[in-house]
Parts: C-alpha cells; sequence; structure tokens
C-alpha cells in the first residue's frame, strides 16, 4: 500500500505534478537542486538520492525540480515505485520511457521493453539508453524516481547502468528513499546510491512551522501553539499537512491556549496513511506499535514484548523496524517520535482492545516494578475491571500519592476505586478515604461523602475516625461540632477496650478540631480526663497528651515552661508514619513558637498528616511564621504564600499569617486582595481563624491611620479569645494594638487599663516578644521611658528585628515627649532596622517622628554591619571563622542554598568581594 502524496511538506499536487502550495523549510534543499540543474546544463551529470523518513517532503522537492527543469525545456522523465509494484519486472522503467518521443514508427519506446525471459535485460538497457542519449542530444535530461527502495531490481539495475555511463552527459538523476523502509531490494538501492550525492532531509523546525501555521490558519501563531503543533507531529511535514487544514476546519485559533486540541483535531486527517505507514515495519510492527502507544512512560522493549505477546526477539526485530521508519525514537523507555502518531495507533483500538491492553499492562507493570502507581495508571484508562486485584491496586497507589503530599492524585485513584465492585463494608471504609482526601483538597463535596460513609458503616472503629473527620469539616466551616462528637462519642463507646488506643487517638483528632473551631475550653473540661484516661499506661499516648497541655498552659497563660516542656515531649514521641498526628506536631510547634522557643529545630520537623501529609509545604508554613517573629520579612512572606496553595494549609491554619506579613511590609494592596479572594466569610460562632482575620484587618486599619475602625477591630479580636478561654497575649495582643489606636483618639483612660492589663499577663507568661509589644505601647501611653527602654532589653535574647524596630521607634517617640537625650538616636537606629527588614510602615513612622523635631533619616546607618539582619550576620560570623557553606547550613538548620544566598547579601550591605574580607569588616 502507497501513501497519497497530497500535502507533504505543504505542498498538494496539481495537474501535470505539479506543486499547487508552498513549500515550507526547503529552501536550502531547493537551491541544491537548481544547483545541479545548473551543473548539468553545463554538461556535467548529476545524481543525488534524497533520504529521509516519510512524510519529510522528498516527493514534493521531486515535483519542485521536475517543474525547473520543464521550464528550461528539459526532457523529464519519472517513474513511482510502489510496495504492491517490486515484483513487476521493469515497472519504474516503463513509467520513465513513457516521456520520452515516440519510435519512428509512432509506438512508444515502452514497447521496446520486453519480459527478460524473451530478451537479455542487457539488451533492454542498450535499447532504452540509446533514446534516453538521443533525447539528450536536444536537450538534457531529469529521470526522477520517488520511493526508490520498493522500485524492482530491473529498473534498478538500469538505472546504474545508465548513471555509469554519463559522466560526461547532461543527465541528472534524482532519487528519493526512505532508508528506514526495508525491502528485497535494499542492497541494490545502497548500491547505487553509492554513487550519488546523498542528502539527508532533516525534520522541520519551529522557523519552519511558523509560517505554515500562520498561512493555514490565517493569522500569526503564539510560540505555545508552534511548539504543540511541533510537538505533536515531530516536525514531520505529512503530519503537518494532515494536521493544519483540519485545525483551519474547526476554526481553532493559534493559541497557546488551543494546544490540548490538536491531536485530537488531527487524527483525522492522520489516521488514513499512519496505520499503513507503521505495517511497512513487518508483521508485528503494528502490535508493538499499539504496547508502545499503552505503555507509555513503561516502554522498555520486555514489557512491550510481553504486552504484544511476542517473544523477544520478534518485538526486537519490530522496534528495529519502526525506529528506522522513524516512528519510534531509539530511546530507552521506546517513544513516539510524533505524539499526532500516538493517537492514532490508540484512536485505531477498538474499546475492547484498549480496555484488555491497559488491564493487561497493569499487571505488566505492576509485577515488573512492584509499583502501585505504575500500575494504576493504566487502571484509570479503564472504567472498571471487576478484579480485587485492581482494586488494591488503586488503594495502594493512593497511599503512595498521600504519602508524597499529593493530594489530587490521591483523590483521583481513591475515586477510580469506587467504580470497582466490593462489599458494603469496604466500600464504606473507602468512602471514608475519599472524604478525607476530599477535604484535604478543599474539594466542597467532602461532606457529603463522609456522611454517605457513615451511612454504610458498621465498624465503630471506622464510624469513629468518620466522626473526627467530620469535626475537621465543621470546624474549618465554623460549624459546631456536636453532631459529629456524638458520632465519635456513640462509636467510641462500643469500641472494646483492648483498643482503647484507637478511641485516644480519636480524642487527639478531636482536640485538633476543637483547637481549630475555637472549642478548647469544652474540650479541657468535658474531654480531657477522659483523654488522660485512655492514655494511662500508654508512655507513648501520655507523651502526646503532652500537645494538649501546652496549651492548657498557653491558655492559661503562666507556666511558659511546662508549655515548651510538654510541647517538646510530645513532638518526641510524634510518629510521623501515622498520618493523624500531624495536627498534633502542628499544634505542638505552633505552642513553642507562642513561647518564643524559635530554635530551628522548631520547625525542621515537620507535620506529616494523612489527609495532609505534606512535610515541605507545613514546614515552610512554620518556618514562614518562626521568621516574621524574626523580622526577616521577605523570606517569611515567600515561605507562607507558598504553603498557601496547599488546601489544609489555607483552610485550617488560615491566611491571617500572610496578612501581617504583608501588612508589616506596608504592601497593603496585596494584603486586602488577599482578604478579599481567601478569607472566607464570618461564622456562628468565633474560632482560631476569624478571630485572627479580626486582628489582621485592624492591622491594616492602623497603617492606614483609621484608628477607630482598627480599635474596633482589636476588641472584636479580644471578644473572640476571650469566648475561646484565651487571655495569653503572647497569642495576639490585642489590648496594647487596641490601646495604641485609642491613645492616638485621646481616650488614655480605657488605653491605660488595657496595656496595664496586658504587662500583667505578659509578665506572667514571660515570652519576651510579647512582654516587648506590651511594655512598648505601655510606654507609649503613659510616656513611661523606663517601660519603652525595658521594651528594648527584654528582646536582647532574641532574634526579633521586627519587634526590636517597632520598640526602637517607640522608645525614640517616648523620648522625644520626655525630653530624652537619646530620642534621636533611638528613632534612627529604629529607621535603619526597619528599612533594612522591609518594614516600611515602621521605618516611616520613625521617619515623620524625626522630621517633627527637624531632623531626618541617617541613611548611613542602613550599610554596613547595622544593615544585617540577625540570619545574615549569624552566616558571617560562621563564614568568618572559615566554616564551610555546608558546615554552615547544618549548623543553623538551613540548606545550602539559604546559606549563600545570605552571604552574597551581607557581601553586598558591606560592601566586600567575599568571605576572606568578613573578619575585618564585621570588626569594623
Amino acid at each position: 500500500m502507497k501513501w497519497s502524496k497530497t500535502g507533504e511538506s505543504g505542498a498538494g499536487l496539481g495537474t501535470g505534478g505539479r506543486s499547487t502550495r508552498k513549500l515550507y523549510g526547503r529552501a536550502s534543499e531547493t537551491a541544491m537542486l537548481t544547483s545541479a540543474l545548473d551543473a548539468v546544463a553545463g554538461r556535467r551529470s548529476r545524481a543525488v538520492s534524497l533520504e529521509g523518513a516519510a512524510g519529510t517532503g522528498k516527493s514534493t522537492l521531486l515535483n519542485r525540480v521536475r517543474a525547473d527543469a520543464r521550464r528550461r525545456g528539459w526532457t523529464v522523465l519519472s517513474g513511482r515505485a510502489t510496495v504492491l509494484e517490486t515484483g513487476y519486472d521493469f515497472g519504474v522503467l516503463r513509467q520513465a520511457v513513457a516521456g520520452l518521443a515516440p519510435l519512428p514508427d509512432g509506438r512508444p519506446v515502452s514497447t521496446q521493453v520486453t519480459a527478460p525471459e524473451e530478451v537479455s535485460p542487457f539488451t533492454v538497457f542498450e535499447q532504452v539508453s540509446a533514446h534516453v542519449l538521443k533525447a539528450m542530444a536536444a536537450a538534457p535530461v531529469l529521470i526522477t524516481v520517488d520511493d526508490v527502495q520498493w522500485c524492482d531490481p530491473l529498473s534498478l539495475r538500469w538505472l546504474a547502468y545508465l548513471v555509469h555511463r554519463s559522466a560526461d552527459l547532461p543527465l541528472a538523476l534524482v532519487l528519493a528513499d526512505s532508508p528506514g523502509e526495508v525491502s528485497e531490494v535494499r542492497p541494490l538501492v545502497d548500491e547505487l546510491s553509492a554513487s550519488c550525492e546523498r542528502w539527508r532531509l532533516r525534520r522541520l523546525t519551529s522557523a519552519d512551522v511558523r509560517p505554515w501555521i500562520a498561512d493555514a490558519l490565517g493569522t500569526r501563531p503564539d510560540e505555545a501553539f508552534v511548539e504543540s503543533c511541533l510537538r505533536a507531529t515531530g516536525g514531520n511535514a505529512a503530519l503537518l499537512a494532515a494536521l493544519l487544514p483540519e485545525l483551519a476546519a474547526r476554526s481553532v485559533p493559534p493559541v497557546g491556549a488551543s494546544s490540548a486540541s490538536i491531536e485530537g483535531a488531527g487524527r483525522a486527517g492522520a489516521c488514513r496513511w499512519v496505520l499503513p505507514w507503521i505495517n511497512r515495519g513487518g508483521p508485528h510492527a503494528l502490535a508493538v506499535a499499539r504496547a508502545v502507544a499503552v505503555l507509555g512512560e513503561e516502554s522498555e522493549p520486555v514489557l512491550v514484548a510481553e504486552l504484544a505477546d511476542l517473544d523477544l526477539a520478534d518485538a526486537a526485530r519490530a522496534v528495529d523496524r519502526l525506529i528506522k521508519l522513524d516512528v519510534l525514537s531509539d530511546t530507552s523507555p521506546l517513544r513516539y517520535v510524533h505524539a499526532l502518531a500516538r493517537t492514532v495507533v490508540e484512536a485505531g483500538m477498538s474499546a475492547g482492545l484498549r480496555t484488555s491492553h491497559r488491564l493487561r499492562a497493569a499487571h505488566v507493570v505492576g509485577d515488573r516494578y512492584a509499583a502501585p502507581e505504575r500500575a494504576a495508571a493504566h487502571l484509570m484508562a479503564i472504567e472498571v475491571t471487576g478484579e480485587p486485584w485492581a482494586l488494591d491496586t488503586l488503594r495502594a497507589a493512593a497511599a503512595a500519592a498521600r504519602d508524597r503530599g499529593d493530594v489530587q492524585r490521591e483523590l483521583g485513584y481513591l475515586r477510580r476505586a469506587l467504580t470497582e465492585p466490593m462489599p458494603v463494608a469496604a466500600r464504606a471504609e473507602l468512602l471514608t478515604d475519599v472524604g478525607a482526601a476530599e477535604a484535604a483538597a478543599g474539594d466542597p463535596t467532602a461532606e457529603t461523602t463522609l456522611v454517605e460513609a457513615a451511612g454504610l458503616a458498621a465498624a465503630p472503629s471506622l464510624r469513629v475516625r468518620i466522626g473526627v473527620d467530620l469535626a475537621y469539616l465543621d470546624a474549618a466551616a465554623g460549624r459546631p461540632l456536636d453532631a459529629a462528637l456524638k458520632i465519635v462519642d456513640e462509636a467510641g463507646a462500643q469500641v472494646p477496650p483492648e483498643r482503647a488506643a484507637l478511641v485516644a487517638e480519636a480524642e487527639f483528632g478531636v482536640f485538633f478540631a476543637s483547637a481549630s473551631a475555637g472549642g478548647l475550653a469544652e474540650f479541657f473540661e468535658r474531654r480531657l480526663p477522659r483523654l488522660r484516661e485512655l492514655t494511662a499506661g500508654d508512655a507513648r499516648l501520655t507523651a502526646l497528651t503532652g500537645v494538649v497541655d501546652a496549651w492548657l498552659e498557653i491558655r492559661r497563660g503562666r507556666d511558659r515552661a511546662a508549655c515548651v516542656r510538654h510541647a517538646r515531649a510530645a513532638l518526641g514521641a510524634i510518629d510521623p508514619h501515622k498520618p493523624w498526628e500531624a495536627g498534633l506536631r502542628l499544634l505542638a510547634v505552633g505552642a513553642l513558637i507562642t513561647a518564643d522557643e524559635d530554635d530551628p529545630t522548631t520547625t525542621e520537623r515537620a507535620p506529616d498528616h494523612h489527609a495532609m501529609t505534606r512535610d515541605a509545604t507545613i514546614r515552610g508554613y512554620l518556618h514562614g511564621r518562626l521568621l516574621h517573629g524574626r523580622g526577616e520579612l521577605s523570606t517569611a512572606r515567600t515561605r507562607i504564600d507558598a504553603a498557601l496553595d496547599d488546601p489544609f494549609v489555607a483552610g485550617a491554619l488560615g491566611i491571617a499569617p500572610l496578612v501581617r506579613v504583608l501588612a508589616d511590609l506596608g504592601e497593603l494592596d496585596a494584603a486586602d486582595r488577599l482578604i478579599g479572594e481567601r478569607v472566607p466569610g464570618a461564622t456562628k460562632a468565633p474560632n482560631w481563624a476569624t478571630t485572627a482575620y479580626a486582628y489582621a484587618r485592624a492591622a491594616l486599619s492602623v497603617i492606614r491611620e483609621r484608628h477607630a475602625e482598627a480599635r474596633e477591630g482589636f476588641l472584636a479580636a479580644g471578644d473572640g479569645l476571650r469566648a475561646m478561654g484565651v487571655d495569653n497575649p503572647a497569642v495576639l495582643p490585642w489590648r496594647s494594638q487596641a490601646a495604641r489606636s485609642g491613645a492616638a483618639l485621646g481616650d488614655t483612660d480605657t488605653s491605660s487599663s488595657l496595656v496595664t492589663e496586658e504587662v500583667d499577663l505578659a509578665r506572667q507568661w514571660g515570652a519576651p516578644r510579647a512582654l516587648s509589644v506590651a511594655l512598648a505601647a505601655y510606654g507609649l501611653v503613659h510616656e513611661d521611658l523606663d517601660a519603652a527602654r525595658e521594651a528594648v532589653t527584654v528582646l536582647d535574647p532574641l532574634a526579633a528585628d521586627l519587634h526590636r524596630a517597632t520598640a526602637l521607634v517607640d522608645l525614640g517617640t517616648v523620648g522625644l515627649a520626655t525630653g530624652a537625650d537619646e530620642a534621636r538616636d533611638n528613632l534612627q537606629d529604629g529607621y535603619a532596622l526597619a528599612r533594612t527588614i522591609g518594614a516600611m510602615p515602621i521605618a516611616r513612622r520613625a521617619s515623620r517622628q524625626l522630621r517633627s523635631v527637624g531632623g531626618r533619616p541617617d541613611l548611613a546607618r542602613i550599610s554596613g554591619v547595622n544593615a544585617l539582619t540577625t540570619q545574615e550576620r549569624v552566616a558571617a560570623q560562621h563564614a568568618a571563622t572559615g566554616a564551610t557553606n555546608r558546615q554552615i547550613a547544618e549548623t543553623m538548620v538551613l540548606t545550602q542554598r539559604t546559606v549563600e544566598q545570605y552571604l552574597t547579601s551581607t557581601y553586598r550591605k558591606l560592601g566586600i568581594s567575599g568571605r576572606r574580607d568578613l573578619p575585618a569588616a564585621l570588626s569594623d
């Protein structure tokens, strides 16, 4: 079977074989052919072999060279071999001599081409060649043969005979050969090609394809669209010629967004010749091509052979032929050179055949790699198998996806598993997994799925888990937890005593949900005694109870050391392989941050939550919070912002911390957009998230000097915390912030009462940052210089540049009001530090205070050692002692890349070229 040449390389064949459209990407080949004809016109023969895979444009180039020769007045002889005519003696020769002038008696020259058994082939060669030589006497002769690889042997011998006898004659021979196509005459073709100039046709490039697309679709294409067309066709001109008319007929715009529709649109035009092209690879080529299409990235030769149901030797031969045909790439795994060809092969398989191949591929890949996700990828393409093995594989794949934090892929596997037949108990368990994954992905159908699971579940242990998951959803939505906790309590009562640990784990889950919902007071009162009873005798579970005790201490606001001790004990007991314990890890780390325990190990041990097993994401979020407290605002913003892509972080923890970072950076518009796009509506009962949002909004109002609005927001946040039984100012210092706004409004009495209360509470708790915030506000409200000074000195043990910059500006402000000599220096120091860390609202406040007394900011203080952040200064000090970047990273528990960034910034600020200058620069 022979391809249609219509459209190959962008040109169709009109009457007489003339090109009817532009030829794209073959300017150099066209120029070389023109040069060859010029040489022949000077009575020097030329023989050229155009070589390339099917569809590269050889036939179109033959059309062009024939048209050029006719314009020159030459005699043009042409023949075209086909697969079905290889055994037809003199078949191509008869086609060629049809272009010669008739014999004197009027008979065509082809009548002298007789069967070999009647006349010697050599006699035929001499007779026909004589007529060709006679034609050369009048004008040069061009002979072209298309698809010479299928030419009959006797015609090949005649061509060789003619070429060897025409060195000084005006003869041009141009052959079109596909070397990858193997035939019985291949040795003869290679022998003939050896006497020719061999030109290998390359694949088309984006520069070649771009104008073709523009002409076909009537407008200039986007680069993304051009690259997509190139990927789909592999730069094969015939595939492009099949694709572009289909795109034009469908009015597909040539923009990046249309890329997904390219292969589907081109399939109809390409299917009529892709399969014949593949079948030239031999009897097993189509089976191999189908196997590669199905296996995709798993197309290792051994697996291809197994799926194609071939022995390895037969499969290898077919693969080799397809590689030579330019259908498959010579890589491991095997790949299609043209994505469109793969699409055609897949579409050419019936639904039953595709299903059979996919199911077999799942078994083959699963057995080979023992990797459930690789097998599940094939099961995902099948609606249902009815095999228990498929259900097990899909669930195992979901677990693997969950372990690496890919919740969307996990959800896809689980939903596909639901289509398989299974007992009711198994379906209830699977629905529970689906609901948990939907909750983790922020899918609103999670509650419906879990309610359905609860309706099917009979096992108390499963019902307990469903109740906890529903409690998470209720907490995130600001709903009461009563209904969910009723399920937990009723099912927990049915769990046998020997499985008390399971109920204890559920209670920890309830604690996490209660913390998110702001219901800790009720948990401490009603459920904590039961939790202690359930964990008694189990050392690990008892240690985990430390998370609860840590937050109990935070709520009381008295014993910070006990809070730290309990939280660290819990962190040491958390099992990273138990997904449900990630929420406890998150709360334990949060407790340590609230207690100002901000050593690096606080966030390096990241949570590992099942529906939320995203270690890196949650670690980044916690690290961002820690960096915010240290004053490294830009890095904090990056870490927290990246974490918000995770629905668990954005939902359970909220975006309030990022709003506060943006406020501290002075990026108020960005903070407003974030609130408008991401903050949920108000809930009936106060919870951590709504309280934090109220506080964050109020912080923005302060910067805009809307003090009445700000005070209202801070007091609303305080109402929320009090409703949850939380007085500790280390959680949110709402009193001091409301007092600042109240003082700006002239309400000194209320402000004095609020700030005095916060100082007392902060001293009870003992966390330096919380105490500094309270003292700084107290100093401002009461114009108390001692309190303002203590607000600065209390931060000495900590890396707290943001709080230190605020306290310095407040100290300077109080100093101006009381006539302190160091007031301007304090303001200058606060300004320089605020500018260094990017806290522009604080810097602007310092600048206003300085200008109010006739001064202005001293920009010189922003350079040199004073300009270094705490982390930069620590990294530089290590580097100055000779530590390598790797050693510094290990000491500071950072990545080497982060250390490199710190040092690069340090060199810039200090005006030095490298670490050898650090000791002197740091000592200045």
